[in-house]
C-alpha cells in the first residue's frame, strides 16, 4: 500500500457548489482506481491524503498537480504504509470554517488511523494553523 500527502492553495475562493463538484469527481475517480483518503479544505489551503497502489496514486497526484484551480502544490509525504488508513472513504471531506482550526478537523478524521499516521497529519494541520 502506498500513500501520498500534499498541501496546495486554491487560486481563488471556491464556492460550495464547485467544491461539491470536485468531490464528486474525486470520489468517482478514486473508486475506479481503488484509492481512498481524505480532503480537508480551510478556504486557504487543501490538505489531501491519498492511498492505494503507487501507480494509481501517483497518476492521481499528477492529474491534481495539473489542475489550474490551485497552485503551490507541495508533496509533504509519500511512501509505503502497512494498511489503508481510510478504507471506507473513497474521499472523505471536511471544510473547516475560518473560526475553526485545521487541527480539529484532522483530529476528527484520523481517530481510527495508525498512531504515527495520525500524528503526522495532525502535525501538518498544526503547522498550518500556526501559519494562519
Amino acid at each position: 500500500m502506498y500513500r501520498l500527502v500534499y498541501i496546495s492553495t486554491p487560486k481563488r475562493a471556491l464556492g460550495s457548489d464547485e467544491l461539491l463538484t470536485i468531490l464528486a469527481a474525486a470520489t468517482k475517480n478514486n473508486r475506479r482506481n481503488e484509492i481512498t483518503g481524505i480532503l480537508i479544505q480551510d478556504h486557504k489551503r487543501f490538505l489531501q491524503y491519498l492511498e492505494g497502489s503507487e501507480d494509481k496514486v501517483e497518476e492521481t497526484f499528477a492529474r491534481i498537480s495539473a489542475d489550474p484551480r490551485h497552485f503551490a502544490i507541495s508533496r509533504l509525504k509519500s511512501g509505503s504504509i502497512e494498511r489503508r488508513q481510510f478504507p471506507g472513504w473513497s474521499m472523505a471531506s471536511k471544510t473547516v470554517d475560518q473560526c475553526n482550526s485545521l487541527r480539529d478537523a484532522v483530529s476528527e478524521l484520523v481517530k481510527d488511523c495508525d498512531r504515527d499516521v495520525a500524528a503526522e497529519l495532525l502535525s501538518f494541520a498544526e503547522a498550518r494553523d500556526r501559519a494562519g
